[in-house]
Protein backbone atom coordinates (compact mmCIF):
# COMPACT_ATOMS: atom_id res chain seq x y z
CA UNK A 1 0.00 0.00 0.00
CA UNK A 2 1.12 3.52 -0.64
CA UNK A 3 0.72 6.50 1.61
CA UNK A 4 -2.44 8.56 1.18
CA UNK A 5 -2.40 11.31 -1.38
CA UNK A 6 -2.39 13.93 1.36
CA UNK A 7 1.01 12.79 2.54
CA UNK A 8 2.52 13.21 -0.92
CA UNK A 9 1.54 16.87 -1.25
CA UNK A 10 4.10 19.41 -0.11
CA UNK A 11 3.19 21.31 2.99
CA UNK A 12 2.14 24.86 2.29
CA UNK A 13 4.18 27.52 4.01
CA UNK A 14 1.40 30.01 4.60
CA UNK A 15 1.97 32.32 7.48
CA UNK A 16 -0.85 32.39 10.00
CA UNK A 17 -2.99 35.47 9.67
CA UNK A 18 -2.47 37.87 12.56
CA UNK A 19 -5.12 40.09 14.02
CA UNK A 20 -4.01 43.70 14.01
CA UNK A 21 -3.84 45.89 17.07
CA UNK A 22 -6.38 48.26 15.54
CA UNK A 23 -8.86 45.42 15.07
CA UNK A 24 -8.44 44.37 18.68
CA UNK A 25 -8.99 47.94 19.88
CA UNK A 26 -12.02 48.58 17.66
CA UNK A 27 -13.74 45.35 18.68
CA UNK A 28 -12.72 45.42 22.33
CA UNK A 29 -13.12 49.10 23.12
CA UNK A 30 -16.05 50.10 20.91
CA UNK A 31 -18.08 47.29 19.35
CA UNK A 32 -18.33 44.71 22.14
CA UNK A 33 -19.10 47.22 24.96
CA UNK A 34 -21.74 48.93 22.83
CA UNK A 35 -23.26 45.57 21.87
CA UNK A 36 -23.41 44.54 25.54
CA UNK A 37 -25.07 47.81 26.51
CA UNK A 38 -27.65 47.54 23.74
CA UNK A 39 -28.38 43.88 24.48
CA UNK A 40 -28.73 44.39 28.23
CA UNK A 41 -30.58 47.71 28.14
CA UNK A 42 -33.96 47.89 29.80
CA UNK A 43 -36.52 48.68 27.15
CA UNK A 44 -39.39 48.32 29.61
CA UNK A 45 -40.10 49.72 33.04
CA UNK A 46 -37.15 50.14 35.38
CA UNK A 47 -36.88 47.33 37.90
CA UNK A 48 -34.19 46.18 40.30
CA UNK A 49 -33.27 43.38 37.89
CA UNK A 50 -33.00 45.67 34.88
CA UNK A 51 -30.93 48.21 36.83
CA UNK A 52 -28.51 45.48 37.93
CA UNK A 53 -28.37 44.03 34.42
CA UNK A 54 -27.48 47.42 32.89
CA UNK A 55 -24.79 48.08 35.50
CA UNK A 56 -23.22 44.66 35.06
CA UNK A 57 -23.26 45.06 31.27
CA UNK A 58 -21.38 48.34 31.62
CA UNK A 59 -18.80 46.81 33.94
CA UNK A 60 -18.36 43.78 31.67
CA UNK A 61 -17.93 45.98 28.60
CA UNK A 62 -15.36 48.17 30.32
CA UNK A 63 -13.48 45.12 31.57
CA UNK A 64 -13.28 43.87 27.99
CA UNK A 65 -12.03 47.31 26.94
CA UNK A 66 -9.23 47.17 29.53
CA UNK A 67 -8.25 43.66 28.48
CA UNK A 68 -8.26 44.68 24.81
CA UNK A 69 -5.99 47.63 25.50
CA UNK A 70 -3.63 45.40 27.46
CA UNK A 71 -3.64 42.84 24.64
CA UNK A 72 -2.82 45.51 22.05
CA UNK A 73 0.04 46.74 24.25
CA UNK A 74 1.42 43.21 24.68
CA UNK A 75 1.24 42.65 20.92
CA UNK A 76 3.09 45.91 20.33
CA UNK A 77 5.89 44.85 22.64
CA UNK A 78 5.97 41.22 21.47
CA UNK A 79 6.13 42.13 17.79
CA UNK A 80 9.03 44.47 18.56
CA UNK A 81 7.64 47.69 17.24
CA UNK A 82 9.79 50.80 17.42
CA UNK A 83 10.04 52.50 20.85
CA UNK A 84 7.81 55.45 19.83
CA UNK A 85 5.05 52.99 18.88
CA UNK A 86 5.42 51.24 22.23
CA UNK A 87 5.21 54.55 24.09
CA UNK A 88 2.17 55.61 22.05
CA UNK A 89 0.40 52.30 22.66
CA UNK A 90 1.24 52.53 26.37
CA UNK A 91 -0.38 55.97 26.52
CA UNK A 92 -3.43 54.72 24.59
CA UNK A 93 -3.77 51.70 26.90
CA UNK A 94 -3.44 53.94 29.97
CA UNK A 95 -6.09 56.32 28.63
CA UNK A 96 -8.47 53.47 27.85
CA UNK A 97 -7.90 51.94 31.30
CA UNK A 98 -8.46 55.21 33.16
CA UNK A 99 -11.58 55.97 31.13
CA UNK A 100 -12.95 52.45 31.66
CA UNK A 101 -12.40 52.61 35.41
CA UNK A 102 -14.16 55.98 35.48
CA UNK A 103 -17.07 54.52 33.50
CA UNK A 104 -17.30 51.64 35.97
CA UNK A 105 -17.53 54.12 38.84
CA UNK A 106 -20.22 56.06 37.00
CA UNK A 107 -22.12 52.80 36.44
CA UNK A 108 -22.06 52.18 40.18
CA UNK A 109 -23.38 55.66 40.92
CA UNK A 110 -26.07 55.28 38.26
CA UNK A 111 -27.05 51.91 39.74
CA UNK A 112 -27.55 53.46 43.17
CA UNK A 113 -29.63 56.26 41.62
CA UNK A 114 -31.77 53.77 39.70
CA UNK A 115 -32.28 51.58 42.75
CA UNK A 116 -33.36 54.66 44.73
CA UNK A 117 -35.87 55.50 42.01
CA UNK A 118 -37.28 51.96 42.07
CA UNK A 119 -37.58 52.09 45.87
CA UNK A 120 -39.31 55.47 45.71
CA UNK A 121 -41.81 54.26 43.12
CA UNK A 122 -42.47 51.15 45.23
CA UNK A 123 -43.14 53.38 48.26
CA UNK A 124 -45.56 55.53 46.27
CA UNK A 125 -47.34 52.42 44.98
CA UNK A 126 -47.81 51.11 48.52
CA UNK A 127 -49.43 54.36 49.69
CA UNK A 128 -52.19 54.06 47.12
Amino acid sequence: MTAPALMEQPLSSKKPRRVSRATILIWGVILIPVALSVAMNSYGPLTVDSALRMAFATVAGQTIAILSAATALVLTIKLRYAPPAIVAMTLIAAFITITAISNMGNAGELLVTRLDMVAEVDKLNLRM
